[in-house]
């Protein structure tokens, strides 16, 4: 008797499930063309969303990959290069060895349970999740019934300086650059699938290296990209000052862009590591940190196999701290002594400079001595 009403009771559960999942799927295909009727669900029925396919690529010797294992290793090789420690100069080998002595007194307090309400509340919702499969709105569900969990889950991972290992992981996806030659391996551009708890810890980490910056006044007033307060409007606003100095002086003005190629993905994580040794961090952040940077891997899924990746230099693609680091190491080109008559800017990874002097000749010299410096930071710090 009990053996039929378990039997009932799980064919009801099980129809209830696919109800939900029915009236979940409906959802949210009407909140997809809620602005656009050709959205997603179109796509899909029309059979106009395709998955990206991988063909033969050049490798970096002329060759051309002649199997999918080849392909997936040329690519990622492009876009994650190893980090080689036997081509340091002498000023980059100074710098990890100050971060691998790197000793402090000063400990920072422990995360509070408004401190992670609060990152959990400014994650987005109804993104995919990273290989654990635990999405945002199951950490909350968490969170709201059991704060202790998390509270004392990160501020553990805080005691201890550990970053845990399944949250380095990275679910890698590859979509083709429109326009882009396809035989290229820089013509891919890579997405990769963080865990939400590791994301979490990560803006946790975020909030506290933000707010130590602004209270020891670091955060260099140069650099409008990934500020609060600094947009677009404000870079263009003291590039248009800038420039109208010149004009005031009626002297010649020239403008030199440039844009650092590949920024996030190749940045040295230990000239990150330097800059916290340089504002005397709290042991226990600068130890979480530098362990969030190590053994690091990325994983590519190809039909059932799995392959794997180890991720040594750049920040964590998806991360919630990648802007921030990155500023850490910009904010060191924008410190840079530049001749006289010159002004340097930054909105993220793209730099401005504008040189005034008094002729064509004057302004030549300054704009070579302001790229050579440019190319020995970059020699030192990327």
């Amino acid at each position: 008797m009990r053996r039929i009403v378990y039997k009932k009771q799980e064919a009801h559960y099980k129809w209830l499930i696919k109800q939900k999942c029915r009236a979940s799927f409906e959802l949210f295909c009407q909140q997809l063309v809620a602005h656009n009727a050709f959205d997603l669900p179109y796509k899909i029925a029309a059979g106009k969303l395709r998955k990206t396919v991988l063909q033969s690529v050049k490798t970096s010797n002329g060759q051309f990959t002649n199997t999918i294992e080849e392909t997936i290793q040329t690519i990622v090789q492009a876009l994650f290069p190893t980090d080689d420690s036997t081509q340091e100069t002498h000023v980059q080998r100074k710098k990890r060895e100050t971060v691998n002595t790197y000793s402090s007194t000063i400990l920072d307090k422990q995360f509070t349970k408004q401190e992670i309400t609060y990152a959990i509340s400014t994650m987005k919702k109804k993104k995919v999740p990273g290989i654990d499969g635990i999405s945002i709105e199951i950490i909350k569900e968490l969170h709201d019934m059991n704060p202790d969990i998390l509270h004392y889950t990160y501020n553990k991972c805080l005691e201890l300086g550990i970053f845990p290992e399944t949250w380095k992981k990275g679910k890698l996806i590859i979509f083709n650059k429109p326009g882009k030659d396809p035989s290229l391996p820089n013509a891919y551009r890579p997405i990769c699938l963080l865990s939400v708890l590791g994301k979490i810890l990560d803006k946790l980490l975020v909030f506290r290296i933000t707010h130590l910056l602004h209270k020891n006044n670091r955060l260099h007033k140069q650099q409008h990209g990934f500020r609060n307060g600094r947009f677009c409007e404000t870079a263009n606003f003291r590039l248009w000052q800038a420039i109208n100095i010149a004009l005031q002086e009626r002297v010649p003005v020239t403008l030199l862009s440039l844009d650092i190629q590949g920024a996030f993905d190749t940045v040295w994580r230990t000239s990150i590591l330097f800059q916290l040794t340089q504002a005397n961090y709290p042991q226990n952040i600068f130890n979480l940190v530098r362990n969030y940077f190590t053994n690091r891997s990325i994983h590519y899924f190809q039909d059932e196999e799995v392959r794997n990746f180890d991720n040594q230099i750049g920040v964590p693609q998806g991360s919630c701290s990648g802007p921030l680091f990155w500023n850490l190491v910009m904010d060191t080109a924008l410190d840079l002594s530049l001749p006289q008559g010159s002004h340097i800017q930054a909105y993220v990874d793209d730099i401005i400079v504008v040189i005034r002097g008094k002729d064509k000749e004057e302004i030549e010299t300054k704009g070579n001595a302001i790229l050579e410096k440019l190319l020995a930071w970059g020699a030192a710090f990327l």
